[in-house]
């Protein structure tokens, strides 16, 4: 019998909701497919009021009775192709216990009921290529690569442009 997830909107002005935030991006940087090790102090103070000061941030939890066990970190955007919004989900988390048991998949359906409502073109998203699990997971969920694959490319800046504020981009 598979579980039943419950999914809500994170409200990071809450303590619970911000230290459960904190928890599972730091529980997933320090597994296998994150760095593998801890967030600094540095980042753990900055994470929440950093998403909360993005406006077009929306996070999730999957809740499992009481206990948050799982989070989606989305962002809003626009596709220039398609003249309409798009939600790309920039994270995807679920903690280990409860990983295979419907909770990433149940984020997801609710992900893309928030896009239907809002009129969006698609969902995106970002995977390692050495990430089985995930792939499986976003291949069963209907993600596939388009009519033409994409790279993700990044490109570092210095600590010195990396203050945020939220009127940078509006």
């Amino acid at each position: 019998m598979k579980n039943i997830f419950s999914i809500i909107t994170a409200d990071l002005n809450s303590t619970e909701h911000s230290r459960a935030f904190v928890r599972l991006v730091d529980e997933y940087v320090r597994g296998d497919t994150g760095k593998g090790s801890p967030l600094s102090a540095e980042i753990k103070n900055r994470l929440v009021p950093g998403i909360r000061q993005h406006k077009y941030a929306c996070v999730y939890f999957a809740v499992a009775g009481i206990k948050i066990i799982g989070l989606a970190v989305c962002f809003k955007g626009y596709s220039t192709f398609s003249a309409a919004p798009l939600i790309n989900i920039h994270d995807l988390i679920i903690t280990k216990k409860y990983r295979r048991k419907g909770a990433a998949s149940a984020l997801i359906k609710h992900i893309e009921s928030q896009a239907i409502a809002a009129g969006c073109c698609k969902i995106t998203l970002e995977v390692r290529a050495d990430n089985g699990a995930a792939l499986a997971l976003y291949k069963r969920e209907g993600f596939g690569l388009g009519e033409r694959p994409m790279f993700f490319m990044t490109k570092g800046v210095s600590l010195a442009v990396r203050s945020f504020r939220r009127d940078q981009f509006t």
